[in-house]
């Protein structure tokens, strides 16, 4: 239906909404190179973020109101009824309700995407696991994104939760940061008081590749993170010992760096041992299940931030975008992330979280 208003008011309209359409390319051009993650002030982000999720949630519903038209016209065709055909769904006043609505959605979702995660604990079978290691416990932090959002307060409250679980193992699976280290390393200080029985370990995401891979891996080991890039490492003691592998992200190929290598990661690792396999993204599944490994644990995909539109996200990782899986003889687990990337800070119905993972015999 068209607006009832003068056309120097719908050419400002179109302005505004043609600004917020382009907002990623637009804070480029402010923020620098940098587009994903901008060094901008975080009220400035917050407020340009939160037009671009109300025009972002404002078209899904407009959507699924044409939707809701197109099939109450195909009933009247249906059942063949004659006269002018209404459209229930087709008004100013409709649209006007849905732009509220989307204003109230995008609000609570940034609520949501920016606050701390609560910790959350799962339970995991593993055929392969010792009687002796049952009970092990493994915090699991993802998708940190320390940037001009999430700043070095926030960080610290993630890792006093982490921390406060008491777990034998703590594994970060990569996006620490958005951002170079002399202008975010301080946010990510905090992540050196993190404390588990055996360490502290963590592989690189996407976003490291982006952010000056080389100089991060140098940095987070000085925080005490062992990072694990086609690497692994034997965690515990004993017969209660576990490999602990990692893997490089699937990005490191356009930066010249080595590409994920699940069997240069498990080189010479003991094949009696449970394998637990570190990877940023999940689509590494189906490799990991065929060389041995008995639970793979990644992030990458937030949850897919919003219910309906995590399928979407599913699409994107293979089919997976949270929670458990079986993928042949392993078990796959994937965080909703215990961040946000400043992109798009919403969360509605897919919580941030902090996972406590509790292996158990299967």
């Amino acid at each position: 239906m068209p607006l009832k208003i003068k056309r120097i008011w719908k050419t400002g309209l179109l302005l505004v909404l043609a600004a917020v359409a382009f907002k990623f390319y637009l804070l480029g051009l402010i923020g620098g190179p940098m587009f994903f993650a901008p060094d901008l002030p975080k009220s400035f982000l917050m407020i340009t973020t939160w037009l671009f999720a109300t025009l972002f949630i404002f078209f899904f519903l407009l959507l699924a109101a044409n939707i809701l038209n197109g099939c109450c016209h195909l009933l009247r065709l249906c059942f063949r009824r004659r006269g002018k055909a209404k459209f229930p769904f087709a008004s100013n006043h409709v649209n006007l309700v849905l732009l509220i609505l989307s204003l109230i959605l995008a609000t609570f979702g940034i609520i949501n995407g920016t606050s701390v995660p609560n910790v959350r604990e799962e339970t995991v079978f593993l055929k392969h696991l010792p009687l002796e290691a049952e009970g092990m416990t493994i915090a699991v932090l993802a998708d940190l994104h320390a940037d001009s959002i999430t700043r070095a307060d926030r960080i610290q409250s993630i890792v006093d939760r982490a921390n406060a679980c008491k777990p034998d193992l703590t594994v970060i699976v990569g996006d620490f940061v958005d951002g170079p280290v002399n202008i975010r390393g301080r946010d990510l200080l905090p992540l050196q008081n993190l404390s588990a029985r055996y360490g502290v370990y963590g592989v690189p995401g996407n976003h490291e590749y982006y952010s000056g891979y080389d100089q991060w891996m140098d940095f987070l080991s000085c925080l005490g993170i062992k990072m694990l890039p086609n690497e692994h490492v034997l965690v515990g003691t004993g017969k209660a010992g576990i490999v602990l592998a990692g893997v490089t992200d699937p990005t490191a190929g356009r930066t010249g760096h080595p590409q994920p290598s699940i069997e240069q990661a498990l080189n010479d690792a003991p094949h009696y041992m449970t394998r637990i396999l570190l990877s940023h993204q999940p689509r590494l599944a189906p490799e990991a299940s065929r060389n041995g490994v008995d639970l793979q644990i990644s992030g990458h995909t937030h949850g897919g931030m919003i219910v309906g539109v995590n399928r979407i996200v599913a699409g994107f990782n293979a089919g997976y975008v949270s929670g458990s899986y079986h993928v042949g003889d392993m078990v796959l687990f994937i965080s909703n992330g215990s961040g946000i990337w400043n992109g798009f800070p919403i969360r509605l119905g897919v919580p941030s979280e902090i996972v406590i993972l509790r292996l158990k015999k299967a």
